[in-house]
């Protein structure tokens, strides 16, 4: 059944990723086999028939087990699947359109992934720096025309302006430790 078929409200349609490798900042998960299971009817499932589904299905236990919100990055969307409160989510998120797809992550190696998003997310607001969700007057487009100048006459230009306006510089934490001199 395909993904642009399947449209019942009872089942879904689920990219299960395991044997991968989760690693911090920014938070992505290293070499995992995907297994698409199309059409999943879980009208009659609960949460301990979907995990021994999901553990049948993989050939392994499901140890730890997430899903990520639709659109999101493993940061902003990933949510814990361990009860039957976490599957209702889990359910609600996965028939949120029409096309009701959602992937699961088992992490085999019980790393600490909630508090690394949790650092990940301090260390973005500590730095100030935006994500790309939050940057609504950017605009991506091919067919803009800029001219750069040569690395070194920007920098010379960036400390006449800051001499000039007798401001402090950009603070290098702000820039991840990168220093502009």
């Amino acid at each position: 059944m395909s993904r642009a078929t399947s449209v019942s409200r009872d089942s879904l349609n689920i990219d299960v990723y395991h044997q991968g490798v989760f690693s911090p900042n920014p938070l992505v998960y290293f070499h995992p086999d995907k297994v698409p299971v199309m059409g999943l009817d879980v009208r009659n499932m609960d949460f301990k028939k979907f995990k021994t589904y999901l553990q049948k299905l993989i050939n392994n236990r499901c140890r730890d087990m997430y899903y990520c919100l639709k659109n999101r990055s493993l940061v902003d969307g990933l949510r814990e699947l361990r009860d039957e409160d976490d599957y209702v989510r889990f359910l609600d998120a996965g028939f949120d359109d029409d096309d009701n797809q959602i992937s699961i992550y088992i992490d085999d190696h019980h790393e600490p992934l909630l508090d690394w998003i949790e650092e990940e997310k301090a260390e973005e607001w500590d730095s100030g720096t935006e994500t790309y969700e939050d940057d609504v007057d950017s605009v991506l487009s091919d067919d803009l025309s800029v001219d750069h100048e040569a690395d070194d006459e920007d920098i010379q230009w960036l400390k006449l302006l800051i001499l000039f306006c007798h401001k402090e510089p950009y603070s290098t934490k702000r820039h991840r430790g990168r220093s502009w001199w």
